[in-house]
């Protein structure tokens, strides 16, 4: 029977775990206990991932991959994963890096999620929980149309009416908890600019008043 265990090293948590740690060697101003920080807090503000992948399978998860490669017939891994296990690892072991990424996983589990003003978001996190934000810019920052409120307007309208209740109500969800993580223009500089530069809160506090006029009069 063919098996297809190659997903378990190249994508997903582990995979994006040890990007994050590769990403910290290379870059000595990023410390790997705020990465790991962050990847938790990912996690666990989302409550469908936190349903199909807690933290707590993942440590568990680092733990028996860890057990396989040092057991006397370890899995085949896709092309290209050793090697950046071994960038991750430094001077340690792969199996036994694993572990301590699974250690230090449950040490964040244990910790209060911590706030964006405790610890600011990663370019790569606010991605995630603002993707739909940082799409919207062609219809207000392309050119293509006559002036702002004329590309909101249509932006706002590009789903209707089958999809409204996916991702229009998903982007006003992701606009109002921007707004409320970061408050302040001050705020929102030193958390989301370098993801959505074209942004601030008085444009996504328009582009989320267009939604709810759009839901108020179609809907």
């Amino acid at each position: 029977m063919t098996t297809y265990t190659g997903a378990v090293f190249n994508n997903g948590a582990v995979s994006r775990l040890i990007d994050l740690a590769v990403a910290c060697r290379r870059d000595s101003a990023r410390a790997l206990e705020d990465e790991l920080a962050r990847f938790c807090r990912t996690i666990r503000t989302s409550p469908e991932t936190d349903w199909a992948m807690p933290v707590a399978t993942v440590s568990a998860l680092l733990d028996l991959l860890s057990d396989q490669l040092e057991s006397g017939k370890p899995p085949a891994t896709p092309i290209g994963f050793s090697e950046r296990l071994a960038e991750a690892a430094g001077d340690l072991p792969g199996p036994e890096f694993l572990r301590l990424l699974s250690g230090l996983l449950r040490l964040q589990e244990r910790e209060p999620l911590p706030h964006v003003d405790e610890l600011p978001m990663a370019a790569w996190e606010a991605v995630l929980k603002f993707g739909r934000i940082a799409e919207f810019w062609w219809w207000v920052d392309s050119g293509e149309y006559e002036d702002f409120d004329e590309g909101v307007r249509q932006g706002v309208a590009s789903e209707h009416p089958n999809r409204c209740h996916q991702d229009m109500s998903a982007l006003a969800a992701e606009l109002q908890e921007a707004l409320l993580l970061f408050p302040t223009s001050q705020a929102w500089g030193a958390g989301l600019v370098e993801v959505i530069p074209w942004a601030s809160r008085p444009v996504l506090r328009a582009i989320l008043d267009a939604v709810h006029v759009h839901f108020e009069e179609q809907h």
